[in-house]
């Protein structure tokens, strides 16, 4: 009966924490000693819900059934997370697609590049100054993306450069820039 007990406390636990991300939370609560898989899918969920507070320029999409384009760079810390959440959403629209990418993409290949570690410099150069937005993990090191994630009391958040963003051409909904932690003008 023990591993039945042991069963139901972890289950519950599991409940706890992922209500946040179903209630739609902006702040998703996480232990402070949360197994990193639930961490990663908080971040992928979030990755999924920001593109709506974005504009893009015309320009952005090739055609207008064209997909919402989430590329992944450097090292894919998600595995098949993103994918999952990402399966059958829209972003006005237009249904997401995600693509693993090497060391260079195609100019208005990407809506959304996630740099991950070891994302090579020469591919940040090629993306700035167009309209992609970039996100980064502070947290695990990685600084530079107009969205980084940070942990704040336990929490994952995020903090945004808008001017980074105008910079690319993207302007930024006042309702996401209100959700983050730190905007940078």
């Amino acid at each position: 009966m023990a591993p039945l007990t042991g069963s139901l406390a972890l289950w519950r636990r599991l409940c706890t924490l992922a209500l946040p991300l179903l209630a739609g939370g902006s702040a998703i609560a996480l232990a402070a000693n949360a197994p990193p898989p639930l961490e990663q899918a908080v971040k992928a969920s979030y990755i999924t819900k920001f593109a709506p507070f974005i504009e893009w320029p015309a320009g952005a999409f090739a055609n207008p059934d064209g997909p919402f384009m989430i590329c992944l760079a450097g090292h894919d810390a998600f595995g098949s997370t993103l994918d999952e959440i990402a399966r059958g959403q829209k972003v006005k629209g237009r249904r997401i697609q995600v693509r693993r990418i090497g060391d260079t993409l195609s100019p208005g290949a990407c809506h959304m590049l996630v740099i991950g570690e070891g994302t090579p410099n020469a591919l940040l150069a090629q993306v700035a100054g167009q309209p992609v937005l970039t996100v980064a993990d502070r947290s695990a090191g990685l600084d530079g993306g107009m969205i980084r994630f940070v942990r704040r009391a336990g929490r994952v958040r995020f903090e945004i450069d808008n001017g980074a963003a105008r910079v690319a051409h993207l302007a930024i909904s006042s309702k996401l820039l209100d959700l983050a932690v730190t905007v940078a003008r």
